[in-house]
């Protein structure tokens, strides 16, 4: 070779080996994964909001939010350990830890904490003649994206309320594709289950004439007998543009979960890290608000042993012992 060439060649190989030793013996940071749902919802961009804090106040700790398809395929992933966290409904929570409806085996689920209460929003527009859950015979419903919290709330309402599945046309729709089949007039109604104010719904209203299906205090009640996790709520006048009184809906609580063998003392730095940086939460949205430790025990699941350990005091400092 000559020698020209070699002068040209030495000095790139030797900065190769000093980056490849550099890379060799740095400390790789681990990444841990939260499964959230689609974009148009709020547990994508919460999730993310509880990444950012993970990724910043948490020693080599790195965290991303996955786009999924929601609550279902969330517990389903945790479980398996594909994810390492998971936002999803009370309802699905309870019925995957105890191996009931559409989880035939328990799933080794805990709860890292409780989030924030998903409000059941029934989607319709004006001159659709729906008025009510009982003018549902024949429409076309989405009833929300498959693998959804939304659609396992979708099915449990109308189910408790007596309506036939049988009568009606279902899609499988997420929340961004209910809003455009709306708008398309490619369906009568759909569910959207998320937190208030979602951006999809708020969306929809300023385009088209939106009605929200009303539920009565009876249909509230009806609804939480045959499903304790659902709670009448109201949704607020002015919530939605066109909307000029309060709304009877249902609430339910969704919440992070996590596999039972996670170290007890990661998910004890995992909850104290976000409850000590709730403020920047509550930037992402003000459904953050609802995260109180008061609230922490809303789902029949068991908390995860790090979660009882943060709570017995919660004024310790999180990551001193942590990385």
């Amino acid at each position: 070779m000559p020698y020209n060439l070699i002068r040209s060649v030495c000095p790139i190989a030797s900065l190769m080996t000093v980056l490849w030793l550099f890379v060799s013996c740095s400390k790789v940071e681990p990444t841990y994964s939260i499964a959230t749902g689609g974009p148009a919802g709020l547990y994508y961009p919460i999730g993310g909001g509880m990444a950012s804090i993970w990724s910043e106040y948490l020693p080599n700790v790195n965290v991303k939010a996955e786009v999924t398809g929601g609550s279902v395929t969330n517990v389903i992933q945790v479980a398996k350990k594909e994810s390492d966290l998971g936002i999803a409904m009370a309802d699905v929570v309870t019925s995957a830890y105890a191996g009931q409806g559409r989880f035939p085996d328990a799933l080794p689920l805990r709860v890292l904490f409780t989030a924030y209460p998903n409000i059941v929003h029934i989607l319709t527009l004006k001159n659709s003649g729906i008025v009510t859950i009982g003018d549902f015979g024949a429409k076309r419903v989405s009833l929300g994206a498959a693998g959804s919290g939304t659609a396992v709330a979708a099915e449990n309402v109308l189910t408790s309320l007596g309506v036939d599945l049988s009568r009606i046309f279902p899609v499988y729709l997420s929340f961004a594709e209910t809003t455009s089949a709306l708008k398309d007039g490619t369906i009568d109604a759909g569910f959207v289950v998320g937190g208030l104010g979602l951006a999809a719904v708020r969306e929809l209203s300023v385009t088209r004439d939106l009605v929200l299906v009303a539920l009565s205090k009876d249909e509230q009640d009806q609804v939480h007998q045959a499903h304790p996790s659902y709670t009448g709520y109201e949704i607020p006048a002015q919530t939605y543009n066109g909307i000029e009184e309060d709304v009877g809906a249902l609430g339910i609580w969704s919440a992070v979960v996590v596999h039972r063998d996670m170290p007890e003392d990661l998910a004890y730095q995992l909850t104290c890290t976000i409850y000590a940086n709730l403020g920047e939460l509550l930037q992402v949205s003000p459904v953050a608000e609802a995260m109180t430790l008061s609230n922490m025990r809303k789902l029949s699941v068991p908390l995860h042993d790090g979660t009882e350990r943060y709570l017995r005091d919660p004024t310790l400092e999180c990551a001193d012992d942590f990385g």
